[in-house]
């Protein structure tokens, strides 16, 4: 059926035909009420004729139109005239990705420009619940000023046409009936080509040929025959991106690759964490490196100049063509080489190479279970579990053995914290059991207690440890000999003292305290190698006796090494965020590609659904209201560049109320703020920023710099909102709690020293907090002496109060009850001069399938609104060879 211009569809006239295919006809029309340009479909006649099926085409196209996006197509309206069924869309001028890979491949640079866009706006409708199963070139327009439009959603899962042609890039869609296949032909994931129930994956399955065929400009899967390409994408892979097109970067490979996998468990557990690690290349890349993962390197540039220039000097002597291309030949295979090791979206906490070099045993976590221990081969694709108890893997003998920490109570993103999303420092603040066991086969012999981290020595018999004595960390070497006490190293109780790796010879010991990067001779003083707040983790670099440790900086990730004399190279550059995870005794390196991202929920009463009242990407709630109306949060864009939001939680309004600095609490009037302020690296002072109208003050903690290293900040509001309380070091002393008047005066300490995690009763007679013990106290805010706290039981801690006072919220121990096959997280209401309790409130895993956990949660007054941060995160395991 073609419409002539001039035919009216309701209020919109005709005015030229855009195209056909074998979802209908389009044609540029006019809005006669609005005045305004638009593209209307017109639906093919057999859809048309079937009340069912027209029914559930308007159910998804009113699904598709509330999809707010700038990378969406604007569904305007739907209707029929005349027995035309029709669906009046905003018009967008441009090209179809079709039409731009005529040409051949996109540049790197365009083509992540546009599929970061495609990404974003999958994310988006997946989210929403919206599949697209029709995902294509032709399904994708791009502006002349480069914006990106998805086309048809809420098209593809209710339409049905003929059957693609013989030329394998023709449509299958059929109906939604269980076996019959739904999509494209050559862009269909497996599961689509099977006939079998599709979800968001099966999109992310016909992005990654789309990605596949913008980096090489060949279809990713196409063959001479619809049935042999269908049969291509079931059991065959597509020619590797790097023999077509050896520029396209290693991270896009592996995107692909993820995309591409035949089992929909394999791909990314949200199109979220897709469009960030594509987001996150386009922003840190440069094209310029060859397909190597490193953005940027400062030293061998230069190096490779100057090479240059020899064999340019070379040739002009010699003439010796044949000898610069050897010299060209030897350049490239001397690059660093990446291999991508694991594909399942888990939590992986801890990696360690085996003797064999051959063998990597890890830590992997899914939401709502314990750590669980894996081995996967180099030379086989396959993982395997180990069949053990819940634990961390920390070290690997020379003879097999392995250190491993059981029962540890949390399992986190492995950079234990190195951000405001990740859950606070509980891998660091909780210890566990070490146990040693075969590699081979066994069962798990117990070394020691309160053991936070392990390494052996080369002999293979003694053990270096970071172990919890008398309410303190301190360094073994072997067990049993302590090498360090925390308090010659820095400020502190040793909460942050992590990382202890024993260096090759076995004659010292490498670790970190608080920031600080430290090398500890056993028969020496303490020596400070690199500055405060840097270095993540450290390894020990065997072929040059060099200790390389990782930092984070915008966008990406820097690898250094440094000797014992404290000469510091960079040694590489990786464009996102990669955690250092142990190094093999021929220099080969095992990364971790990390994404992270965090929300904010709501359960409200009498609500079936919790409300998601997340403002951005990295949301991490703060404070909230007496009556829970709103919400105080924090964005995190970079590792120390935060931004402070208040919102209501009714609405979708979010005020930004300061640029650089990280919220800890809302007055009880609403008028303010409590936050502290950041220059660089360090959080420095508390400052009042005004909720409305007026100016932040600086508040004088007299010389005092407020901890901020908990999503709560541990600075918070007295009831009367005329006093705060904090935690910090006096200089030369341990972390107290202080009291403070907000119109002036000096703080008053109310706590002793090395207490941590203070937690204000809501009639502010008391501060609840950790001492050095483990154990948990009641201060007086005046006079009086500290009571303990009854009832609590070993792993759990109070995160909040009632406004009266009487009792305490309690986060539970997370641990699987009997018959449970996911943890839960508890809050308990504990009255804590009784130890009465009752159970409150039960948030179940949000997302099974990522590692991550519940961090922040927050109840109203009357404790029946609970909001909460929901933290999670996936690494991937990388080998690194080449690396020098």
């Amino acid at each position: 059926m073609t419409l002539s211009s001039g035919t009216r569809l309701g209020p919109y006239e005709v005015l030229t035909p855009l195209g056909a295919g074998g979802m209908g006809e389009v044609y540029r029309a006019r809005d006669t009420r609005l005045s305004r340009e638009v593209a209307i479909k017109v639906l093919p006649a057999e859809l048309a004729a079937d009340p069912g099926r027209l029914k559930r085409f308007e159910r998804e196209a009113l699904a598709a139109s509330a999809l707010n996006h700038p990378n969406i197509v604007t569904i305007y309206d739907i209707g029929s005239a005349d027995s035309i069924s029709y669906i009046a869309m905003e018009r967008v001028e441009g090209s179809t990705l079709r039409e731009l890979l005529v040409a051949g491949p996109l540049s790197i640079k365009k083509l992540l420009q546009i599929s970061t866009q495609v990404a974003d706006g999958l994310a988006k409708a997946h989210e929403a619940g919206i599949v697209h199963r029709d995902l294509k070139p032709e399904n994708v327009m791009v502006t002349k000023d480069g914006l990106v439009k998805i086309l048809d959603f809420g098209l593809a899962k209710l339409t049905g046409s003929a059957a693609g042609s013989g030329s394998g890039g023709g449509s299958t869609q059929t109906g939604t009936s269980p076996g019959m296949a739904v999509g494209t032909v050559g862009y269909m994931s497996p599961e689509q080509a099977s006939g079998e129930a599709v979800d968001f994956r099966s999109d992310q399955f016909s992005f990654g040929s789309i990605l596949y065929e913008m980096a090489t400009g060949k279809r990713a899967f196409h063959k001479k025959t619809g049935v042999d390409t269908l049969a291509a994408v079931l059991n065959e892979e597509p020619e590797p991106i790097g023999r077509i097109n050896p520029a396209a970067p290693a991270p896009l490979r592996w995107i692909v690759e993820r995309c591409h996998a035949k089992e929909p468990e394999n791909r990314y557990a949200s199109t979220r964490d897709l469009a960030r690690e594509l987001a996150s290349l386009r922003d840190h890349l440069s094209e310029t490196s060859s397909g190597a993962i490193v953005a940027g390197e400062a030293a061998r540039p230069r190096r490779r100049r100057s090479v240059l220039a020899l064999a340019v000097g070379l040739l002009a002597a010699l003439g010796g063509i044949y000898w610069v291309g050897r010299q060209v030949e030897r350049a490239h295979t001397s690059s660093p080489r990446y291999r991508q090791l694991t594909f399942s979206s888990a939590g992986i906490s801890t990696a360690r190479f085996a003797p064999d070099g051959q063998t990597i045993v890890y830590a992997a976590q899914w939401e709502g279970k314990p750590p669980e221990l894996f081995a996967v081969r180099l030379d086989s694709p396959e993982t395997r579990s180990l069949g053990l108890p819940p634990a961390h893997i920390l070290s690997i003998s020379s003879l097999g053995q392995m250190a491993i920490l059981l029962q540890p109570p949390f399992a986190l993103s492995p950079r234990f914290p190195h951000n405001e999303l990740s859950l606070h420092d509980r891998f660091v603040d909780y210890s566990g059991t070490l146990a040693e066991v075969p590699i081979a086969g066994g069962a798990p012999r117990e070394l020691l207690e309160d053991v936070m981290f392990a390494d052996w020595a080369p002999n293979g018999t003694d053990l270096a440890v970071i172990h919890r004595s008398g309410g303190r960390a301190r360094i073994e070497f072997p067990i049993g000999k302590a090498i360090n006490n925390i308090k010659e190293v820095g400020p502190g109780d040793g909460d942050l003292l992590n990382h202890a790796r024993v260096s090759p010879g076995g004659d010292a010991v490498a670790f970190k305290d608080w920031g600080i990067f430290l090398l500890k001779n056993t028969v020496g003083p303490v020596r400070r190698l690199v500055p405060d707040g840097a270095a993540y983790e450290i390894a020990w670099f065997k072929p040059t006796g060099e200790i390389w440790w990782s930092w984070l900086i915008p966008g990406a990730t820097e690898i250094h090494a440094i000797t014992r004399a404290g000469r510091d190279r960079l040694v590489t550059t990786l464009a996102g965020d990669f955690v250092l995870y142990d190094i093999s005794a021929d220099g080969r390196v095992l990364l971790g590609r990390v994404v992270e991202s965090s929300e904010i929920l709501g359960s409200f009463p009498g609500e079936p659904r919790e409300r998601n009242l997340s403002h951005l990407e990295r949301s991490t709630a703060v404070d909230l209201s007496a009556n829970g109306d709103e919400l105080l949060l924090n964005e995190t864009q970079t590792v120390y560049h935060l931004k402070v939001y208040l919102r209501r939680t009714d609405g979708p309004a979010a005020k930004r109320l300061s640029e650089n600095a990280k919220a800890t609490a809302l007055s009880p009037d609403g008028k303010f703020v409590l936050a502290q302020e950041r220059y660089g690296q360090a959080p420095t002072v508390p400052v009042l920023i005004p909720t409305g109208a007026g100016q932040p003050k600086t508040l004088d903690a007299g010389g005092i710099e407020p901890r901020g290293d908990d999503p709560f900040g541990f600075l918070g509001f007295f009831p009367d909102g005329k006093r705060i309380f904090f935690w910090g070091p006096e200089k030369n002393s341990g972390n107290r709690a202080w009291v403070q008047n907000i119109d002036g005066g000096k703080p008053r300490a109310v706590t002793p020293e090395d207490v941590r995690s203070p937690v204000l009763l809501g009639d502010g007679r008391f501060i609840c907090a950790r001492a050095p013990d483990w154990d948990w106290y009641l201060y007086p805010t005046e006079i009086g002496e500290p009571r303990k706290v009854a009832g609590l039981f070993p792993g759990e801690e109070p995160i909040r109060s009632t406004p009266d006072g009487e009792w305490l919220y309690i986060r539970g121990a997370e641990e699987l009850k009997p018959g449970e096959n996911l943890m839960t997280t508890r809050v308990y209401r504990l009255d804590p001069w009784t130890g009465r309790r009752e159970l409150w409130k039960e948030i179940p895993p949000v997302n099974p399938r990522t590692g991550g956990g519940i961090s922040t949660i927050l109840f109203s007054a009357d404790g029946k609104i609970c909001v909460y941060t929901h933290h999670q995160f996936s690494v991937e395991l990388i080998l690194a060879e080449g690396l020098k």
